[in-house]
């Protein structure tokens, strides 16, 4: 469980390309939730615990949207764009961010447009089965053309 937290702000993505032309954090303006450093054991090599940053965001989506479902990152939880912008405009984390709001706190990465539910939470739950293979209900995603 990883609370979500303006202690450790949320940014938004500038929807740049790296060296190898992806936008790594996705298209500009999607929200980027920060967990902050976390202790992980590495998913390759020796699997040493090691700290690691923890951010929930979408993804490139020409290059890597298709791969969702599939090891492609070193840590992060990468998302559609459809999912993050549910996230951000529905305020599903932002528990602490709209009290600080309604305290009169200008939180420049909440957006205008947002219609935070009710009971908005504060903590992301990640879940590890355990499992070796994907089960046949979720097959691997087929690459767009």
């Amino acid at each position: 469980m990883f609370r979500h937290s303006p202690s450790n702000p949320d940014f938004r993505a500038e929807g740049s390309f790296n060296e190898n032309h992806i936008r790594g954090y996705g298209l500009a303006g999607l929200r980027v939730f920060d967990f902050g450093w976390q202790p992980v054991p590495k998913g390759w090599g020796d699997h040493a615990v090691i700290e690691m940053r923890l951010q929930l965001h979408a993804t490139d989506p020409d290059v890597l949207e298709p791969r969702l479902g599939t090891a492609q990152s070193k840590g992060c939880i990468r998302v559609p764009a459809t999912l993050d912008r549910l996230l951000d405009l529905r305020g599903v984390l932002d528990a602490d961010y709209e009290a600080l709001a309604r305290d009169g706190h200008r939180l420049w990465v909440l957006p205008r447009e947002r219609e935070p539910l009710q009971f908005a939470g504060r903590w992301l739950v990640v879940l590890d089965s355990g499992r070796s293979e994907r089960p046949a209900w979720s097959p691997l995603p087929r690459p767009r053309r």
